[in-house]
């Protein structure tokens, strides 16, 4: 009989309060829109229960998950109705997890240690820890991906901090064979996957492309937090989308470049794409793209985490390549849209070891 995957996540932000109402939408839903996979081996998004969670910021922990996902400073609207979830918020370790411009004034803190993670999570018995902490945490995600060792549970990614793509994290994952997936989760239907696709299709197609931007806003804590910490994320966005050109070197400028308060969690992403065509003639591309950010996030989740438990159940251990490369900005191997979609299929079908 199958059991049900029992999640940890750490930081109640904005796409934790999505993943949490999510779930409940696919107990609601015979039919859920929006997953890519209904069932994933023998996992429904039903099975999913989240069973432990993480925070510094002393307005969330202590109260019941199922209050604490609509605490301020979160603004994810509220599409469903989650009630209490007999989850208690706990505190987790701060190390460089929050902006230092923001700490105590934007965010009240109270800090926890990496052993009370551990006790948690081994109390718990959970199965797979949810990085969900903010860009630039590397310190702060380290110090989760070693709880999640030290308590033999999988470890997923969500944010650009490296782990895995990382080949000691790598390494002491393989060794524990428990699954690693990652680094920064690539969201449903977001501004890098639509701008990977274009330029993928631009270079099927022989189009020579000159130069691209992308620029972002957005009202989220974590665009709030993107404003000091935005390099990684840059590097990471920038990379995914001029990998899809075959080797072709262009210009490209990828940012989030301001937190506007009153979107709320919703983000806007302008794109330009500058090319020639055939007999050098000039091409131009211009996309403007609008989302729930958080909620752009969390159906990919679900699937990210039912993919993590089958590896588990296989005992596979390290990174998880076909997952990651299907839904992540920076994974361990890279590969074209198409490509690592058949590979994800392949390895949930169990036609390929990882």
């Amino acid at each position: 009989m199958k059991s049900s995957i029992r999640v940890a996540v750490a930081g109640v932000g904005n796409t934790a309060s999505a993943f949490v109402q999510g779930l409940k939408y696919c107990e609601m839903e015979q039919n859920p829109i929006g997953l890519a996979f209904q069932r994933i081996g023998p996992y429904e998004a039903k099975d999913i229960k989240v069973v432990a969670a993480f925070d510094v910021d002393s307005r969330k922990v202590g109260k019941d998950l199922g209050e604490a996902i609509f605490t301020p400073p979160n603004n994810a609207p509220r599409v469903v109705d989650v009630g209490k979830l007999g989850v208690v918020v706990k505190a987790g370790p701060l190390l460089d997890g929050i902006a230092e411009q923001l700490r105590n004034s934007f965010i009240p803190i109270v800090e926890g240690s990496i052993e009370d993670v551990v006790r948690e999570l081994e109390s718990t018995n959970a199965h797979v820890l949810v990085n969900y902490l903010p860009t630039g945490a590397q310190r702060a995600s380290e110090a989760y991906a070693e709880a999640a060792l030290r308590s033999r549970v999988a470890f997923v990614n969500a944010m650009p901090s490296v782990i895995a793509t990382s080949k000691v994290w790598q390494s002491r994952f393989e060794e524990a064979r428990l699954p690693l997936a990652g680094d920064d989760v690539q969201n449903q239907l977001g501004a890098t996957v639509l701008h990977k696709t274009l330029v993928r299709l631009l270079a099927l197609r022989g189009v020579r492309i000159e130069g691209t931007y992308q620029l972002n806003v957005g009202g989220t804590p974590d665009f709030l937090n993107l404003m000091y910490r935005k390099g990684q994320k840059e590097r990471t966005k920038t990379e995914a989308v001029k990998r899809m050109a075959e080797g072709e070197d262009f210009d490209a400028y990828i940012s989030p470049v301001a937190y506007i308060g009153f979107l709320g969690s919703r983000k806007i992403a302008h794109m330009l794409i500058e090319a020639r065509g055939f007999a050098n003639v000039p091409i131009r591309i211009r996309v403007d793209l609008e989302v729930y950010d958080p909620f752009n996030n969390a159906g990919v989740m679900i699937d990210i985490v039912r993919t993590v438990k089958l590896a588990m159940d296989r005992e596979i251990g390290g990174p998880l390549i076909s997952l990651s490369a299907w839904a992540f900005k920076n994974p361990p191997v890279h590969a074209p849209p198409e490509v690592a979609y058949q590979w994800l299929i392949e390895f949930i079908e169990g036609r390929r070891d990882r």
